[in-house]
This record gives C-alpha cells, sequence and structure tokens, in this order.
C-alpha cells in the first residue's frame, strides 16, 4: 500500500481554516483509515496533520485533546507516558517532537504553534476554568475542527466550560488528588478540580439535536462532505458565546445544553458515510 499525499491534502483544502486561525482538531479517522485501506492505500495520520499545520501557517495554532481519566482513578499521571484516550490522531501528535502536552493531568493537551508556550504555562487546577485552555479557546475564538463526529452526539467537551461557566445544580466541583511525575522525571504530589457530574441527578449532558440550526443562522457552525466523511468546525467564541446566554436565558429543561436524567435511555450515534445518523 502506498500513501496518498494529494488525496490526504484535498480532505482539507476547501474547509473554512486560514492561516493565523487556532484549531482544536478532535477526530475519529476510523472511517478515512478504512476508506484508504480498501483502495490499497495508506491515510497516513502524520500528513494529514503536517497540512493542517501548514495550512494554518506559522502563526497558526493547533491544539490536540490527549485526555485521560485515570488520575481520577488514583492511578499516577506521567506527562510523558500516560498515554491519551482521546483516539488515535491523538495518539500519534502525541508522540510528534513539534507538539507539547499541556500539564493537566485530567484534560490536558498537545500543541504546536505560535502559541504554544502560551498554553503550556497555564497553571490551572480547574479542567474547565478561566485560567484553563478552553477559556483561551474561547477568547480566541478557536474553530473547533471534527472529522467523523456530530458535536451534538459525541463529545463535544466544551459543553463543561460552558456548564462551569454559568453553574449548573446536576455538577459540582471534586477535588482528584495523586502522584504526577513531571518533564524532569521528579515526583510530587498534586491535586485538581474537575467540575463533575452529580450521578445522583444526571448520567450525562446532552445537547440538543437543533443546536446545530442555531449554531448555523449566527454563521458559527458548517459542515462540510469530504471523500464520504463529514467535517464539522465550530466558531467557538461565537458558539460559546451563545451556549452560555442561552444557558444563563432558560430554565434547565429549555438549554439547548441540558442534563440526561439518571434512567433515561442514551443514544450516541456516529454519522456514516453519507450523513445519516445510524
Amino acid at each position: 500500500m502506498v500513501d496518498s499525499a494529494i488525496e490526504i491534502k484535498s480532505l482539507i483544502k476547501d474547509l473554512n481554516i486560514n492561516k493565523g486561525d487556532t484549531v482544536m482538531l478532535v477526530s475519529d479517522v476510523s472511517s478515512l483509515l478504512h476508506l484508504y485501506k480498501k483502495k490499497g492505500k495508506i491515510f497516513n495520520i502524520n500528513l494529514f496533520i503536517d497540512y493542517i499545520q501548514e495550512k494554518i501557517g506559522l502563526n497558526g495554532t493547533l491544539i490536540i485533546p490527549t485526555f485521560n481519566f485515570d488520575f481520577c482513578k488514583g492511578i499516577t499521571f506521567d506527562y510523558y507516558n500516560t498515554l491519551p484516550h482521546t483516539g488515535s490522531l491523538a495518539k500519534v501528535a502525541f508522540k510528534r517532537k513539534d507538539f507539547k502536552r499541556t500539564r493537566n493531568p485530567i484534560h490536558s493537551f498537545v500543541v504546536s504553534g505560535k502559541d504554544k508556550e502560551n498554553l503550556l504555562n497555564l497553571k490551572h487546577a480547574s479542567s474547565f476554568g478561566i485560567d484553563s485552555p478552553f477559556f483561551y479557546l474561547h477568547k480566541n475564538c478557536a474553530k473547533y475542527l471534527s472529522v467523523g463526529l456530530d458535536f451534538t452526539n459525541l463529545g463535544f467537551t466544551p459543553v463543561h466550560y460552558v456548564e462551569e461557566q454559568v453553574g449548573v445544580t446536576y455538577r459540582y466541583f471534586k477535588n482528584f488528588s495523586g502522584t504526577y511525575i513531571n518533564e524532569d522525571r521528579s515526583k510530587k504530589e498534586v491535586e485538581y478540580t474537575f467540575y463533575v457530574r452529580d450521578t445522583l441527578k444526571t448520567q450525562a449532558t446532552a445537547i440538543k439535536k437543533e443546536t446545530t440550526n442555531f449554531l448555523s443562522e449566527i454563521k458559527a457552525c458548517q459542515k462540510y462532505v469530504v471523500q464520504n466523511e463529514i467535517f464539522e468546525i465550530i466558531e467557538l467564541g461565537k458558539a460559546l458565546d451563545f451556549l452560555i446566554d442561552d444557558m444563563k436565558n432558560n430554565s434547565e429543561n429549555n438549554r439547548l445544553i441540558y442534563p440526561v436524567k439518571k434512567d433515561a435511555k442514551i443514544e450516541r450515534s456516529k454519522i456514516n458515510k453519507v450523513g445519516i445518523r445510524e
């Protein structure tokens, strides 16, 4: 099998990603890996990352989630060796020399580009606080680029930033303590805060399907189909302003972001190749 550089580059050619942009990249590239394999080709994840970096240029910043929740279970966090739970693309970026990892042991990111050092220097105890990468993404009007995922269905983590900024009845601040192995390989005991769900009140946070239409109306959401795969861009400056305002001004039952009640059935589906929910 051979790489298909031209085809991979064409995936992002027409996306609204430009020089100087800050991009948060989340993905499920399994469909692309399978599609390219069927054609006798390799979907080279490193090349895909390279082309996004090329598209945003030297003044752009690329941020990829490398979340891992083992620290919440009392397992030691190792800055270099605790692997991401966020998919194959994150694992590839995690190993690259041009990316560095932010320091939160629960919600970390690997970062390349202009603002890499600024993000690495954030010393935030709370995952979604005003000194966190999520605040940075909001205030710097980052673009949330998802590949193969429906943001209303699968893990749009910025919703928890919205919940923490506004305050909700079904989440509370919980401290997690444990051992942290630093970049210099020294060990220390640390404590971090996570705005966790109250399991007696909710089993998850959900986003109403009509959110896509509302965000599209304010030009904060764009959807593309390229090579039978779904790409979505959420402009986080406008989108998070809108969602925070919606949460502040509506009752819990009428908000676009809402708690799934304890006994409710959760339906989580990936979008299939032609954009129909399975």
